[in-house]
This record gives C-alpha cells, structure tokens and sequence, in this order.
C-alpha cells in the first residue's frame, strides 16, 4: 500500500517555474520505486498546502512516450493515465528528476 502523498517527512524543493510563472516543488524524499515496476513521486505548487502523487515507468524512453499516473489529490489509489506530447513539459521533468533519484 503506498503511503498518503503527505504522510511522512517531506522536503520540498523549487524546481521549475510554469509558463504563467508559478514556481513548482518537488519532494525529494517522496520518491520511491514499488513493487508494480513504477517510480512515484510528490508535486506542488510551491504555494499549495499538499501535493500531488504521480507515477511514471523510468524503463520507458520518454522522448517516445511519456505515460504518467496522476493520483488524485489526496488519494493513493484514484488516477488517471496521461500521455505526454511535449518531452521538454514540466511533467516530464519532473518525472525524469524522480527517475534519476529512484
């Protein structure tokens, strides 16, 4: 079972900024690989309370396709699946910070 998205210890850091300029964090200490093969990993808005669970399969060459689960907010087993068009999105920066971490 993973844990909720702010159950232990996190350590936001500033990333990236969206294209309207709102900073974006990422808990390094989120990230984990699970049993089902996937790399999971918290993000905020550097202003939201909580974050958000997203997993993504680092096996797979991103520049060809990105799929990534995104949790609902709040939630460990609700998601939906998106294909990433743009490899330079900050999704999939995201994603490739989590994999390099895993």
């Amino acid at each position: 079972m993973l844990a909720a998205p702010e159950a232990g210890a996190a350590t936001w850091v500033h990333t990236r900024d969206t294209a309207s300029g709102n900073p974006m964090c990422f808990d390094k200490d989120s990230v984990t690989t699970r049993a089902d093969g996937l790399t999971y990993w918290t993000s905020k808005m550097c202003s939201d309370p909580v974050g958000q669970l997203y997993a993504v399969d680092c096996t797979k060459n991103f520049k060809v396709e990105l799929l990534v689960r995104i949790y609902d907010l709040g939630s460990t087993d609700r998601y939906r699946e998106m294909t990433m068009d743009y490899p330079d999105s900050g999704l999939a920066l995201d994603a490739d910070m989590a994999c390099k971490k895993s």
